[in-house]
This record gives structure tokens, C-alpha cells and sequence, in this order.
């Protein structure tokens, strides 16, 4: 294998695939990315058996071949060439010649049939999305999933592209966050239903450029398959039982209480200064057109903040973890929340002021 290719391009190919190489791995083979010169094109693949990333790269393909490098020490040795033209060239024991300008390396490689082969793509559910709609649903759902693995089923996201909408939910068990959109018209006929390990979506997140084509999606075995232009991820979906999400979500009531986002965030940023390392629960006192928050620390003190809140009825006070709202509210652009709570006792329903199509369910603390 010999190939010659422009720095910035070898780099921008290699980091989305390094990103889902495992380094420690009991196989040796799962550390390295595959690098594969055909006669009109080059293409570098990487997995972990459960995710895995190709990209194409342009490049000048003197001689075609395979071998399977270091992904993390090709991506590191790549960051630090200069811009020029880089050559990469294979001898028979598999000794990869890096060279660029005056600095050259020598990597030692492995055989093509050791590394894993690329999943069949041919599937069926095929839908395309724009790209920054995609990123924004990632962005309004990958916070809430669950990072205990003992509950295998909810740490991934939730997929599903509906005849009239396309949905994607995450929940831990303490919150829940649901996005919803119409389903784009004239790209692509099929429904998916596909429950995706929370590593594949943030990958996707990095893959996809928010200038680029749309971002195409569809199933084949038990894999989805995401792909734009030259980059397609593979994500082998997790086998359980997502939660009945209609029944955790509660109504809309008729007090829907307005609060500005950004009095919001500086109130929790402010009084979570006070907070310890242990999780104790944010305080929202609601009186008369205002809320107190406040938050106390037994060995260090307590912080309380008033800010303006259109709420009318009588006073109750709540308890919230302030991590989970600040990561709602740091998702999305609206300049005030709405928020629906029946009683102390019940989940709350975080909303963007006048959108009906995101939500984030929130479990109260005691207090």
C-alpha cells in the first residue's frame, strides 16, 4: 500500500475514527483502525465491536492495499506533521513508512484479516434528516441517559421515526427528556424503532457536520446504520425494554408557571456554589409572582435568591436536583420556562416557553 494525502484531511478523517477505538482492550486488533487503499479511494474504519465509524479520505492512491495501524498513535503522530502532503507507504512485513516533509516514522501494522469486518449496510427504514434538526434532537436528549449500568435499558437513546414524527427519548430513572418533530416529507418511506447506546449518539454528534448533506438513517440486522456523505456509523442496538414514556409524562395542567431562563440558571449557578460533593436537593419556594431558591449546606452554610415567576395560588415549596434542570436549560435557546407542577410530590414538566414538541420530565427530591 502506498497512498499520498494532505495533512488536514488525514486529521479531519482520523478523529472521529480514534474517537471509538477502545485503547485498552484484552484483543490487540480493537486498538488499531484499518486503513484501506482501493484504486479509486481510501477509507479508514475503527470499532469496538459495538460502535464503529468509516470515513473516506482523498487521497492519491499509488498502490492499493490494507493494513491496521495504532489509532491512537497515528491520530497523534498526524496532530503534529506540518501542512503538507502526507505519504504513508507499507512493505511486505507490514512496516507502515509515515512521511511528511523533513519527519518520518516508522509504525509497525497488522494484517487486514485480523481487524473486524464492516457489517453488512443493507437494511431497510431508510430516513433522512436535516442535519442541524438531528444535532438539535441529540442535543435536547443525550444529557438524560442513565449512566448505571446495571440498567442496561436505559442508557442509550430511544429512536423512533413514526409515520407522521420523528421522536428521540432518554431517561435514568430521575428524568426524562422528549423531542418531537414532523416527520420531513419526500425522504424516506420506513418507520425505525431502535434503542441506541448513548456512545454511538455522541459520536454521531461528532461525525455529522452541521454544513453538510443530510444525515440518512435505517436498520440492518440489529443495527442502525447513520450515514452522511462520506462518514457512516454503525451502532449495534441494545437489547431491552425501553420504559412506557407516555405514562411517566404528565399533562400539561391549567397553572403553567413562566420563569425567565436566564434568572433561572444564574439562580441555580449561584446557590449550587454552596453545595458540597454530596447531591442535596435545590429548594423552589413558590409564593405570590415570585420563587426563593435555595440551597443549604449543614457544615457549610445555605444561599437563597429571589427571581420573578408568574405564579398566582398559594405557597408550597419543592425540591430539585439543580444539576438536572441547569443541563435542561442549557439545551435549549428559549428566553423563558414553563413549568407545570401538580403538587410537591409529583414529576414536574420543564418545557421551552410556547413549544409543545420538547419537554423534560423532572422527579422532585424531599426536602
Amino acid at each position: 500500500m502506498h497512498i499520498r494525502v494532505e495533512r488536514d484531511a488525514f486529521v479531519d478523517a482520523l478523529g472521529p475514527v480514534q474517537g471509538v477505538v477502545e485503547a485498552k482492550k484484552t484483543l490487540p486488533i480493537l486498538s488499531h483502525l484499518l486503513l484501506e487503499a482501493t484504486p479509486d479511494s481510501v477509507w479508514l474504519f475503527g470499532t469496538d465491536l459495538d460502535v464503529g465509524v468509516r470515513r473516506g479520505l482523498a487521497a492519491e492512491v499509488l498502490k492499493p492495499g490494507a493494513v491496521a495501524l495504532s489509532a491512537k498513535k497515528l491520530y497523534e503522530i498526524a496532530r503534529e506533521l506540518p501542512q503538507a502532503p502526507v505519504e504513508l507507504q507499507a512493505d511486505a512485513d507490514l512496516q507502515v513508512a509515515i512521511r511528511c516533509q523533513r519527519s518520518s516514522f516508522r509504525m509497525k501494522g497488522l494484517p487486514r484479516d485480523e481487524f473486524p469486518s464492516l457489517p453488512d449496510l443493507k437494511g431497510d427504514g431508510d430516513i433522512a434528516l436535516e442535519t442541524h434538526l438531528f444535532r438539535d434532537m441529540l442535543r435536547k436528549t443525550l444529557f438524560a441517559v442513565s449512566s448505571d449500568q446495571t440498567r442496561y435499558a436505559l442508557t442509550g437513546v430511544l429512536v423512533q421515526v413514526l409515520a407522521s414524527e420523528v421522536r428521540m427519548v432518554a431517561t435514568d430513572g430521575h428524568r426524562l427528556a422528549l423531542v418531537r418533530v414532523p416527520r420531513p416529507a419526500g425522504k424516506g418511506g420506513g418507520t425505525l424503532d431502535a434503542l441506541v447506546p448513548k456512545k454511538a449518539m455522541v459520536e454521531a454528534a461528532k461525525i455529522t457536520r452541521e454544513d453538510g448533506s443530510d444525515v440518512r438513517m435505517w436498520l440492518a440486522d440489529n443495527q442502525l446504520i447513520l450515514q452522511q456523505e462520506a462518514s457512516t456509523l454503525v451502532a449495534r442496538l441494545i437489547d431491552g425494554q425501553f420504559p412506557n414514556y407516555d405514562q411517566v409524562i404528565p399533562a400539561p395542567g391549567p397553572n403553567t408557571i413562566l420563569i425567565g431562563a436566564e434568572a433561572l440558571e444564574g439562580a441555580l449557578r449561584r446557590t449550587s456554589a454552596i453545595m458540597g460533593e454530596r447531591t442535596t436537593a435545590t429548594e423552589f419556594e413558590f409564593r405570590q409572582g415570585r420563587i426563593v431558591v435555595s440551597c443549604v449546606n449543614m457544615d457549610l452554610g445555605e444561599a437563597h435568591e429571589e427571581i420573578e415567576a408568574s405564579y398566582e395560588g398559594d405557597g408550597f415549596k419543592v425540591g430539585f436536583n439543580a444539576r438536572y434542570i441547569l443541563e435542561f436549560l442549557a439545551a435549549i435557546d428559549s428566553a423563558e420556562v414553563s413549568l407545570n407542577l401538580a403538587d410537591p410530590l409529583s414529576p414536574a414538566l420543564f418545557r421551552p416557553a410556547g413549544d409543545d414538541a420538547y419537554g423534560c420530565v423532572i422527579m422532585p427530591m424531599r426536602i
